[in-house]
């Protein structure tokens, strides 16, 4: 029963945080200025705040994991731009055509590859999140959000 309360409540904050990351990225960011940033409790961070809360993280580690988190926004942001553009490329090119051709291949092969590139910088920023952290910490907090990560979430049920 605990487990499964923590796997809701770690959805929640995902869709959450996936919520306000779209919104953010469907507007021109100026991230210099944080008006426009999602504020709650006085946090700029309130995606995080599961994650304090429930791993019990104190504020050194939980400094450490905010500063990761800030460094990874624009990388992570990045490629989201990137993955838009590659499947509206891919939606034009196959639109075009009925049948397969060799460019909807290689936009496909492409977006695969964008896909893996995403996997493999979202996989490294969640170790180093996880280095932040005491052995059982890291732990739970891995087997929380890898299969997130992994795209296996579905798979744990």
């Amino acid at each position: 029963m605990k487990r499964g309360l923590v796997i809701l409540f770690v959805a929640a904050m995902l869709g959450v945080g996936m919520f306000f990351g779209s919104q953010q990225m469907l507007q021109p960011c100026d991230c210099t200025n944080t008006t426009q940033m999602p504020v709650e409790s006085g946090s700029l961070l309130p995606e995080l705040q599961w994650l304090k809360l429930s791993l019990h993280l104190t504020d050194s580690q939980f400094e450490k994991v905010r500063t990761l988190h800030l460094a990874y926004q624009p990388k992570c942001a990045e490629l989201c731009q990137r993955v838009q553009h590659s499947d509206q490329a891919l939606q034009e090119s196959a639109s075009r055509s009925r049948t397969m051709t060799d460019d909807v291949t290689k936009l496909l092969r492409e977006r695969a590859d964008l896909t893996q590139e995403c996997q493999q910088a979202m996989l490294q920023h969640v170790y180093e999140t996880a280095a932040c952290m005491v052995p059982d910490q890291a732990d739970r907090y891995l087997k929380t959000v890898l299969p997130h990560v992994l795209g296996a979430a579905h798979a744990t049920h």
